[in-house]
This record gives C-alpha cells, structure tokens and sequence, in this order.
C-alpha cells in the first residue's frame, strides 16, 4: 500500500510540475502545433488565427492570419510575396518589424506585400515550391522574393528541387504526438535537447550543433558550378513562364574580430552565386555591404538579440529594416526601369 500511494504521490507531483512550468513556459516559449499544407505551397502551416509567443532569443509574439502564415493582415492577390525560412517568417521580431511588414509599409499605395516565409523552408524548399506559390493566386505576383542564407550550390540538392524530392517536414497534428507537443514545457525542452542541450553534459554526442542542414554545407569548401548553371537555368524558366520577377536575398551572419571590425566569409561560393544570377538576369540583392555599412555607422549587428549571443541566430530588427530597405531600392529600380509596372 505504501508503495502505490509513494507512487501516487510521485506521479502527482510530475504533473503538477508539467503544469507549473508549463504555465510559466508559455511566457518564453508558445507555439501551436503546424499542420500539413492543404494547398501545396509549404510543407505545413500554422493554423488559423493561433498565438505565438517567443522569448528564446528576441522578445516577440503575435497572431498567425487565416492562412497560417505571419501576417498582421491576409492580402488576397498581393503584388509581391516574400518566400523563405524562419529569418523570413520573423517570429522573432514583433509582427511590425518583419522585413515583409517594413517593405509594404515603403511600397504602400504603389505594392501589396505578402509574407509566406515559414520554418525550415530553406532554398532548395522554396525553389521547389516556387510554382506552386505563384500558381496560389488569381493573378501572378509581379515579384517574388526569395530569401538565402546558402549559397554553396551542389547538384544532388538541386536535383532534388528539380524532381521535387526535397525532404518533406511531416505534420504530427494528432494524436500522441500532437498533444505532447501542445505541452510547452516539453516542446521547449525538446527544443533545447534538439539544439545541444546533450552536449553540455556528453560532449561527444556531437561535435558541431547547426540549427539548419544548409548552415553545415556554407563550411564545404567544394564549389560545384554545374549545380548554379542547373538552379538558375530552372529560376530563368519561371521567370519567363510566369512573366514574375524573381529577387535574391542573400544574408549571412558574420563574426566579430578582436579589433572590433566584423567579417563575413563567402568568397568564391558567393561569387559563383552572384555571376549565375546575372548571366540568367535573376536579380539579386547581397546583404554583406549593407550590413557592414550599418555595423560601422550605426553600431547594429543584423543577427542575435540582447538574450543571446551577437552575429549568431535569427535575424533582429535591424537586419529585418535593412533587408526591407535594400528590397524596396531594388525593387523601385526596377520601376523605374520598366522591368515591373504598377
């Protein structure tokens, strides 16, 4: 009897403290559970009208709109869709600092801008989905933005993108594993143990722990040129098929030298990259100078938040502002140059 009342009283307390710290983990970390994309446009999308709250590195929270992506407001045929991963979908920042949010704000009366960035939708992802996003609406956006973090190209990814084979994200929504990740403190902690909390404890669980695949394949020194004649040669089809306007956003974290000064370190992969983009006239926006420019005259960093480390994570708000700024300039150019009307 001792026993199964010692066991009781063990098993109370477990979840009485899965509650408390739940409670108190939904004021750091709150997130709904996704759900695989109907449409085909994303691997999964959040739902509906749910609330998110963010404190892991910024100190963010909002709502998701109707089609479960992060918007203050659903744009039913926008002229310009914002595609690309977690730095794009901006749940780091507050819903009013996001590159999307910015660069509508500037484009107001002439361009509607809509956000479709999402988790885990890395390059290869978005350029697979990249027709299924421009045959969404009614009309085809005049301009489609694109937004990278990589540019090392290899072939057997960009085979992928072109057979459509690019690893799926499943959506566990049912079930026991949907109502276990509705518990915050264990999503939060598996979060954690899925970022390296383990190696704190084994360190030779994993020598290196990325929060992406395509960060780890930056640090390959191969540079594969048949896989950027492949990719941009498939970007140049859409373009014409779609008669859109394809913009590449590249950005990338830097390090910060003994001396103060900030280095960002792409070399001839980025200029792989740059010379493709021009040779199949797909546009493309270098963030480097622009961040370089803001660090030594503005004293800002593009990426990491005052909770963490600086020049490392997601992007805070003041790369999101000079992203918005260095789009709305490349797009005006292209107003101006009769590449896009209103």
């Amino acid at each position: 009897m001792r026993v199964i009342k010692g066991t009781a009283k063990a098993v109370a307390a477990a979840i009485l403290s899965v509650v408390i710290l739940s409670i108190i983990m939904s004021f750091y970390s709150l997130q709904p559970v996704h759900i695989e994309n109907e449409k085909g446009n994303t691997d999964y999308v959040w739902p509906a009208n749910s609330v998110w709250i963010k404190a892991s590195e910024g100190i963010s929270w909002g709502k998701f709109d109707e089609n479960g992506f992060n918007n203050l407001e659903n744009v039913d045929n926008p002229d310009i869709i914002v595609l690309g991963s977690s730095h794009m979908e901006a749940c780091d920042v507050l819903q009013n600092q996001s590159t999307a949010y910015l660069l509508g704000e500037k484009l107001k009366n002439k361009y509607t801008v809509y956000n479709m960035g999402i988790s885990g939708h890395q390059f290869y992802k978005i350029c697979q989905y990249l027709p299924a996003n421009l045959e969404l609406f009614v009309y085809t956006p005049k301009v489609v933005i694109l937004e990278t973090i990589l540019v090392n190209l290899q072939t057997e990814k960009v085979d992928e993108v072109l057979a459509g084979t690019v690893e799926h994200t499943p959506s566990h929504s049912t079930g026991l594993v949907a109502a276990l990740q509705r518990i915050p403190f264990l999503r939060a902690l598996y979060r954690q143990v899925d970022l390296g909390l383990l190696e704190m404890f084994w360190p030779t669980v994993n020598d290196a722990v990325y929060d992406n695949k395509e960060e780890l394949a930056e640090h390959e020194e191969i540079v594969d040129e048949n896989a950027y004649e492949e990719l941009f040669k498939y970007l140049f089809e859409i373009e014409e098929k779609y008669k859109t306007q394809i913009i590449i956003a590249y950005h990338h974290t830097g390090s910060i030298n003994e001396d103060g000064t900030i280095g960002f370190t792409s070399g001839e992969k980025l200029e792989m990259f740059e010379k493709y983009a021009n040779k199949y006239n797909i546009d493309f926006v270098d963030m480097t100078p622009h961040f370089e420019d803001m660090y030594y005259k503005e004293h800002h960093v593009a990426h990491g938040f005052a909770t963490g480390k600086l020049e490392a994570g997601h992007m805070n708000k003041f790369g999101h502002a000079a992203l918005a700024s260095a789009l709305y300039d490349k797009i005006i150019s292209l107003e101006e140059g009769g590449i896009i009307c209103q």
